[in-house]
């Protein structure tokens, strides 16, 4: 499975778990106050998450939904701190953000059925391959969306699922399996040999991670939703999940968590520890740790239960500045202390 450092050791992961930091703040305040969100209900979310987002390489999308080419501002070399202060302002727009090497396309809308289509049609023909001459009942091949979406989520997200977890997961299979979507969007969209040699080079190259000239890593090959739903009663902020990572049903998580019983069990049962330096947030017995869950691969319809959790630590994982973190997000939302 992919390691720990792949998925959070890069600019776009930090900014996102920052933001998040904000809104873990505003959560232990509306939890102080009695307006904590439901784990289902929408709104775990701060102010500079408000609307969620789906970061998506920019290579693996050759159009928006109104078949119109992406189009946008491409600059110099982008530095760590100019990359971030885009990730930050994308996601105060609606819909999905898309990452270039030299800039970033914001607001962008896709079209969700014909990814739907593209994951579908795939992973029919794949389900087809492997099976015998005899093929008994077309039931028996057929894979749905709900299917492959069902793989690339964890148990505790109910089904129906929604429009930012739908077209995320079905858009990640241009990661998982590039060529089949390649086929499937030359013959769907009738590109001409210009437009699928120039298609292949950008999605060929939207499977690299993307560097500074010094090496850093701005972002990795994913796509990244920061979802606005706890999901689950011990997340205290919008679940971040993280999709095209490998195999078929190979994902990961980042969340929120507050140290209890339930948590230290699992953690235990992983043979992981923590200690005080791991602590994001404190508040009177409130303690919370950031957790990153990466689950294994899986086949359509299924959800395997072998996964990896891991401690993300704040300053050694991620550099951040806690005290100065904390100390603005209570000033924005009046959190204030009996």
């Amino acid at each position: 499975m992919v390691t720990k450092k792949k998925v959070i050791e890069n600019e776009l992961m930090k900014e996102i778990i920052s933001i998040r930091v904000d809104t873990l703040w505003k959560m232990l305040s509306r939890k102080k106050d009695g307006f904590f969100p439901e784990p289902h209900e929408e709104g775990a979310t701060g102010r500079f998450d408000n609307k969620g987002a789906i970061f998506i390489p920019g290579g693996l999308i050759y159009q928006d939904v109104d078949e119109i080419p992406i189009r946008y501002d491409s600059h110099s070399a982008l530095t760590p701190e100019a990359f971030r202060k885009k990730v930050r302002q994308a996601m105060q727009y609606d819909n999905a953000t898309l990452l270039f090497p030299d800039g970033i396309a914001t607001g962008i809308n896709l079209d969700s059925g014909f990814f739907s289509r593209a994951a579908r049609r795939i992973y029919t023909l794949k389900k087809a391959a492997f099976r015998r001459k005899r093929i008994r009942s077309h039931k028996h091949l057929k894979v749905t969306s709900d299917d492959i979406i069902r793989s690339h989520c964890p148990t505790y997200m109910p089904h129906p699922y929604g429009a930012r977890t739908r077209i995320s997961t079905c858009a990640a299979i241009a990661l998982i399996d590039p060529p089949l979507f390649f086929a499937y969007c030359e013959t769907q969209l009738n590109l001409s040999t210009d437009q699928s040699e120039s298609f292949a080079r950008r999605l060929d190259k939207a499977q690299d991670p993307v560097k500074t000239n010094n090496g850093t890593i701005l972002y990795q090959p994913h796509v990244i939703v920061c979802h606005d739903t706890r999901y689950k009663k011990n997340n205290l902020t919008g679940l971040t999940r993280l999709l095209g990572i490998g195999k078929f049903g190979e994902f990961a998580t980042f969340s929120f968590e507050q140290v209890n019983q339930s948590l230290v069990r699992e953690l235990k049962r992983k043979h992981k520890t923590f200690t005080s330096e791991d602590i994001f947030a404190a508040y009177d017995d409130i303690r919370i740790l950031g957790i990153l869950r990466i689950y294994a691969p899986t086949k359509a319809g299924r959800r395997a239960q072998k996964y990896s959790i891991h401690v993300v630590a704040p300053t050694k994982d991620l550099g951040l500045k806690l005290d100065q973190l904390e100390q603005d997000a209570r000033k924005r939302y009046h959190f204030r202390v009996d």
